[in-house]
């Protein structure tokens, strides 16, 4: 479409024919304007179509509270909170957003599925059970209190106690002890500690602990066992040694000695008394 100029040496109809061809060539007919568009003129046409395409360049972002309209020629800038999401914009237009490595999220109460941390308790929402499918480690120096069961580590040595006024500490099943002693401390926290040591059995053993109340009798006893303790007819000959009963263990005894020429005791013999 070239320019149309008419010169002062042009006649009328050289204008007329110039006139008409920019109408009709250069303008289009007004008749085939869109209906869509109901600008009667060329520059009402052309304001009426930079609104409906300006319109169309822009959009609304929003979350759910607040709404920002993005225009042509603007920029959305994304940008994560820090310690929590990560945002970075790469070729070909593209933008990719992560989660930071180290995570801080504001509140008291998070939730993970079904797993639900609130403060400092972790519980389950669908059930009474949080299972830990794996290797549970406590660091040394720490305590780990379930219930009344408390374990840690105390002047060096992992301990479990029961935090219960009694002290009572109930094992529901029989416990296998790995090893060959248990060391009782005593009522006093000193360097004093009994050690009850088993030797290494080459078969099952069982040592059974009478229904009664008493003290345990060990080799190192001294004047600890009674008559009491003995059963009637229960001590017999081959028990004792040679001369292992004489004149004061019998309550009342009445003696024969054998006597040698010089007047010498050698042999004395006794009898119970009457």
């Amino acid at each position: 479409m070239a320019a149309r100029t008419i010169a002062t040496t042009d006649t009328l109809e050289t204008f007329r024919t110039q006139f008409n061809a920019l109408s009709e060539t250069d303008f289009g007919d007004i008749a085939t304007l869109d209906n869509a568009l109901s600008a009667t003129s060329v520059i009402g046409a052309v304001n009426e179509l930079y609104s409906a395409i300006a319109g169309s360049l822009s959009f609304n972002i929003t979350d759910g509270s607040n709404t920002q309209t993005i225009a042509n020629a603007q920029t959305i800038t994304i940008s994560g909170t820090a310690n929590q999401v990560t945002a970075v914009v790469s070729a070909t237009d593209t933008l990719t957003l992560g989660l930071a490595s180290n995570i801080t999220v504001s509140g008291t109460t998070h939730a993970l599925g079904t797993i639900a941390i609130s403060g400092n308790t972790i519980s389950s929402s669908d059930s009474a059970t949080v299972t830990i499918d794996d290797n549970l480690s406590l660091s040394a120096g720490k305590t780990f209190t379930v219930g009344t069961l408390s374990i840690d580590e105390t002047s060096g040595y992992p301990r479990i106690s029961s935090t219960r006024g009694d002290d009572l500490l109930v094992f529901n099943a029989i416990p296998v002890l790995q090893g060959s002693s248990m060391i009782f401390e005593g009522a006093t926290a000193d360097d004093f500690e009994t050690t009850i040591s088993v030797a290494d059995p080459t078969a099952d053993r069982i040592i059974t602990i009478p229904n009664e109340t008493g003290t345990l009798v060990t080799t190192g006893s001294s004047g600890v066992v009674t008559g009491t303790i003995i059963a009637l007819d229960t001590v017999a000959e081959a028990n004792m040694a040679n001369d292992a009963i004489g004149q004061d263990q019998l309550k009342s005894v009445v003696t024969l000695q054998i006597i040698n020429s010089t007047g010498t005791v050698v042999k004395t013999m006794y009898a119970a008394g009457a």
